[in-house]
């Protein structure tokens, strides 16, 4: 006689259910690193990051470390404070940098009238005549040696130094970060529009990345406890809390527009400074 052996596995309604964003953005500030923001660096705009450092070098000052030992002592309801307020400056940066970059794109959609008298009219017509055959090796880091078209090189080579003409000519005339002269622009109604987006869930994962943090409990420890650093130090948890807050408002954009998209937000596609 044989045996039908059949094997039923329950499918609990956890497994069926997507995560929520408040459920991503809790398990994102309970497992980020402090290495993560090699990542961002990597990733993000430049101005973003510059308007960050600049953000925290001021908070903190400018003495140089290796003349100046500078402690920072303070409580820690105190401390607590000024991260939320640096969080939520990440977080004021990621909704500035969707603004700026919408406004840039709309500059560059309404083109010039075509009878318009050009002026610094170039020696050469733009791109190349590729009259060229053959193919270029260039070095992959993980691969190793890779074969590429001539005329196909030539036409990254050509899209690179095109998006470095368009950043070079968004700068401004003083070299000031352009992400920064945006902020000061907007009047202080719109300004605080930038942070009125943050729900509750974003203030929870917040609050919940602070309470990791200080490792303190209870509002009598956060009068007493006493928290001491060097000046480098709060410099670099300041920048780390200013990331995170970038990184929970761009979380949450993701989520939403995966879930317009009809497609579960898994975490591991959400690293730090991904541009959505």
């Amino acid at each position: 006689m044989t045996l039908l052996l059949i094997t039923i596995t329950l499918v609990t309604p956890s497994r069926l259910m997507p995560k929520t964003r408040r459920e991503i953005l809790l398990e994102y500030v309970k497992n980020v690193q402090p290495e993560f923001m090699e990542l961002f660096v990597k990733r993000s705009p430049q101005q973003v990051v510059d308007a960050m450092r600049q953000t925290v070098a001021n908070m903190i000052g400018t003495l140089p470390p290796q003349f100046f030992a500078v402690t920072v002592t303070t409580v820690a309801e105190n401390l607590a404070q000024l991260m939320y307020s640096v969080m939520m400056t990440g977080y004021m940066f990621k909704n500035a940098q969707y603004r700026l970059d919408l406004q840039q794109s709309l500059e560059q959609v309404a083109l010039p009238d075509a009878q318009e008298e050009k002026k610094d009219e170039p020696d050469y017509a733009p791109g190349t005549q590729k009259n060229v055959s053959g193919e270029v090796i260039r070095w992959n880091n993980v691969s190793g040696p890779e074969r590429i078209d001539a005329k196909k090189y030539i036409e990254l080579l050509e899209a690179e130094i095109e998006e470095l003409n368009s950043q070079v000519g968004r700068k401004s005339a003083n070299g000031q970060n352009e992400l920064l002269e945006y902020l000061k622009s907007l009047e202080p109604l719109n300004l605080k529009d930038l942070t009125s987006s943050a729900g509750e869930d974003a203030v929870l994962a917040m609050n919940t990345f602070i309470k990791r943090l200080l490792a303190v409990s209870g509002p009598d420890q956060m009068k007493t406890s006493v928290t001491e650093t060097s000046a480098p130090e709060l410099a670099k948890l300041l920048y780390w809390l200013m990331v995170v807050g970038y990184s929970i408002r761009n979380i949450e954009v993701r989520f939403d527009m995966e879930r317009v998209l009809g497609a579960p937000p898994k975490l591991a596609e959400l690293p730090p400074g991904e541009n959505v």
